[in-house]
């Protein structure tokens, strides 16, 4: 039974591990959409937080991206986490010692 339960975690992590990534950009992509379409469309402060979520996993997702591939898939995303975030919280930088 634990080793069953050790597989499923392993399992688990593996597909985090590989499209993690993708999932996390086109889910954070499509509810910062959304938000933004229902404070744009009926001017509700909801969509505001919708619209931050959806920002924080397409973030979360480029994060986990450039952490497998060692280089951002976006820009955005590379000028925001170099510029913006700690050292330690980019995964491209040199020497990623902690």
């Amino acid at each position: 039974m634990i080793l069953a339960d050790l597989a499923l975690v392993a399992l688990a992590l593996l597909f985090v591990w590989v499209l993690g990534g993708l999932l996390l950009r086109l889910i954070g992509y499509t509810l910062a959409l959304a938000g933004a379409g229902v404070v744009a469309l009926t001017g509700n402060a909801n969509g505001a937080l919708v619209f931050a979520i959806g920002i924080a996993l397409w973030l979360a997702g480029h994060w986990l991206y450039a952490l497998r591939h060692d280089q951002y898939k976006s820009p955005l995303a590379e000028f925001l986490f170099c510029r913006f975030a700690p050292a330690c919280l980019n995964p491209t930088r040199d020497g990623r010692t902690m």
